[in-house]
Formats: structure tokens, C-alpha cells, sequence
């Protein structure tokens, strides 16, 4: 039985990458990019006085990179005593700006990521989680309920690219990864969401726990995600899923 196909909606050359990687161990893979992230002028603005003890904590590369356009950001960031990342993309993103930041192994999802967190950094150390405007973040939540201190700050905004959608109408069958909250949301509010989210449309694939929580809320079926948010787990997890030759 041959295997389905596989849209990799990750932007930029890490979308490329995968889609290339993933042709390469015999699936047909697509690389389709599904949103573009906005940095926000105004975040600027909007960016509280935090505690100078206040930790950072980030779950996608687009509010890092979001953050490196504001300098004044950057200096508390890189100033600050750590910087966590969930996800090695994000990771990767972030020591670029902040080079003491750290990301957990073998994390999976925002639960485990707050764990960790609360576990890294006793009371009465603080949280600021830069994040964009659509994100289905659950990570304050984790945190807040343990009695932690989180302060948000909406540094982007989510845009469904207008091809994307194009392409998924025309699509079925295939199994599409998703790889941030931000992206389920962004799906949700298309007009045509109730026909891309329609049960057995698509296979979808979160690349992480917290994108699977967003698909939940929805009522989405979806594949598990793979044990951890990087690339070579996905890969295996799609090779376990759908064997050569199966």
C-alpha cells in the first residue's frame, strides 16, 4: 500500500529541509507554508516593566525572532538570567539572540515544559512568555496554576497565506503537519475550516503537544504527535506510522 502524502507546512529552510529529507527516505512530500508571522510595531510599546530576576520562556521561533526586532527587548533578554526554549528549532532561533539559552530533552509539550520550568527556577522567579496574538498558548495556564507568575506579551500576529489555502482545498487524503498552535488557529478562522477540518479530510499531524491540545479544543482528530518537537523524532514517527512497503 503506498504511502499517503505528506504537506510539511513549516516555513522557511527548515520546512524545506524536512520536505527534502522526507522525499529522501521515500515519502512524496510537499512543502506547502501555511502562515507568515507579523512582528508587531507597537509590541515595542506594550512591553511591561518586568523583574530583572524574570525569567524567558518561548515556544516558537517566530516570537523569537519577533522579539530580535525590538533592541530594547533583546538587551532584558539577553541580560536576564535564563531563557528556555521549547523545541530544538526554537532553541536554535533563540541562542542566536540569548546564547545562555537552554531547552529541556526529551520535552513534549507545554505540561512537561512547565514542569521542567517550575522545577528549573524555584519562587519567586517570574516568567515573561513573548507569544503571537492567535497562539492557543496553554503554558500560562500550567504555570499559573502552580502559583507562578507569567507576564504575556503579544509580540506577532498569524496570517493564513492565501496559496495555502488554495492548496488544501484542492487537497485530500494527505497527512498535513502542523507545527504550532498559532497555524490551528489560523486554520480555524479560514472560511473554509469546516471543510479543511472535516472528518477523514486530512490525516493531521502535530509536531508538538501544545499544536495536539489546539486540535483537541476544536474537536479535530488527529494523529499522535511524535515524543518530542524535533525533526529526526518526526521523521522515525512517520516511518513507524507508514513502513516502506506496508
Amino acid at each position: 500500500m503506498p504511502r499517503p502524502g505528506v504537506l510539511v507546512t513549516q516555513a522557511g529552510d527548515r520546512g524545506a529541509l524536512l520536505t527534502s529529507t522526507l522525499c529522501s527516505r521515500g515519502f512524496h512530500a510537499e512543502h506547502v507554508p501555511l502562515i507568515h508571522t507579523v512582528a508587531r510595531a507597537e509590541a515595542a510599546s506594550e512591553f511591561s516593566d518586568v523583574a530583572p530576576s524574570d525569567v524567558w520562556v518561548f515556544t516558537s521561533a517566530a516570537a523569537v525572532r519577533a522579539v530580535a526586532s525590538h533592541a530594547p527587548a533583546v538587551a532584558r533578554l539577553q541580560a536576564a538570567p535564563a531563557a528556555y526554549a521549547l523545541g530544538a528549532g526554537t532553541w536554535q532561533e533563540l541562542i542566536a539572540v540569548a546564547p545562555q539559552a537552554a531547552q529541556f530533552p526529551g520535552v513534549r509539550g507545554a505540561g512537561d515544559f512547565a514542569k521542567r520550568l517550575v522545577e528549573a527556577c524555584p519562587p519567586p522567579v517570574g516568567f515573561i512568555f513573548p507569544r503571537g496574538r492567535l497562539a492557543l498558548e496553554v503554558l500560562p495556564e500550567e504555570l499559573r496554576r502552580v502559583g507562578r507568575r507569567v507576564a504575556e506579551w503579544i509580540v506577532y500576529d498569524t496570517i493564513l497565506r492565501p496559496e495555502a489555502a488554495n492548496r488544501l482545498a484542492e487537497r485530500s487524503g494527505d497527512i498535513v503537519i502542523l507545527f504550532s498552535p498559532s497555524a490551528v488557529s489560523a486554520i480555524a478562522a479560514h472560511p473554509s475550516s469546516g471543510s479543511l477540518f472535516a472528518p477523514g479530510r486530512f490525516a493531521w499531524l502535530p509536531f508538538g503537544g501544545t499544536t495536539a491540545s489546539a486540535l483537541d479544543r476544536l474537536g479535530v482528530r488527529h494523529l499522535e504527535p511524535p515524543p518530542e518537537p524535533s525533526h529526526e523524532a518526526l521523521i522515525l514517527h512517520l516511518e513507524t506510522l507508514y513502513p516502506m512497503g506496508a
